[in-house]
């Protein structure tokens, strides 16, 4: 019960919630969370680390970029996709992101130049 009170805690935020929502189209490093979604370093860590703790996201270290990732085999993983596809879809804030994410592929990966 503990790990779902964490997980439900974990996706009661709107920012988390945009995070997993752009991570669902392509594992990023943090500096392109904060591009995408204009928000402080600080605030994108924050909350990465929170579903980090929630066994939401996991993290690969690359010299000193950090990549994260949705964890793959989690038995979570389809029942939080479901929720969030069905509510996520239509929402600007996130149709804006999904955006911003193809626009900042598009140029580059990491952050040589943009972060």
């Amino acid at each position: 019960m503990k790990d779902t009170l964490k997980l439900m805690k974990a996706l009661s935020d709107e920012i988390r919630l945009r995070i997993i929502n752009l991570l669902f189209h392509s594992d990023l490093y943090v500096c392109e969370v904060v591009d995408i979604l204009k928000l402080p370093q600080s605030t994108v860590s924050r909350h990465l680390t929170v579903m980090r703790n929630a066994n939401i996201v996991e993290d690969t270290k690359s010299g000193s970029w950090i990549k994260y990732s949705i964890v793959k085999n989690n038995s979570y993983r389809s029942i939080i996709r479901n929720i969030i596809e069905k509510e996520l879809f239509e929402d600007e804030k996130c149709k804006r992101d999904v955006s911003n994410l193809k626009e900042r592929l598009k140029d580059q990966r990491g952050c040589k130049g943009k972060c």
